[in-house]
């Protein structure tokens, strides 16, 4: 009983790691592709090729997710980031009126 646990948990490993692969590999072709294309990147669809257009379908949608990402994430990151200078802007000044 002892092997089939062992073969299980290498098989699932093996799984495992080929599932972390496929993701690494999906985010260098987004990666690649969002700073190749950018925003100009259109969908591809030939119906007499179904795995290459669901793979530029997929990194279409990885690419438009990472645009949409990026276009909320800047004012968000910009915001804190006042806030933050002003939160130690104001901890700077109120540790001045401390120490006198």
């Amino acid at each position: 009983m002892a092997k089939v646990e062992d073969l299980h948990s290498i098989l699932s490993g093996v799984l495992w790691l080929a599932v972390l692969a496929g993701g690494v590999l999906y985010a260098g072709l987004v990666w690649t592709s969002y700073l190749s294309d950018g925003r100009k990147l259109h969908p591809r669809v030939d119906w007499r090729d179904p795995a290459h257009s669901a793979e530029h379908l997929a990194v279409w949608l990885g690419v438009f997710a990472l645009t949409v990402l990026v276009r909320v994430g800047t004012p968000i990151f910009q915001m804190l980031s006042e806030a933050s200078a002003d939160v130690g802007d104001w901890f700077l000044t109120h540790r001045r009126h401390e120490t006198r």
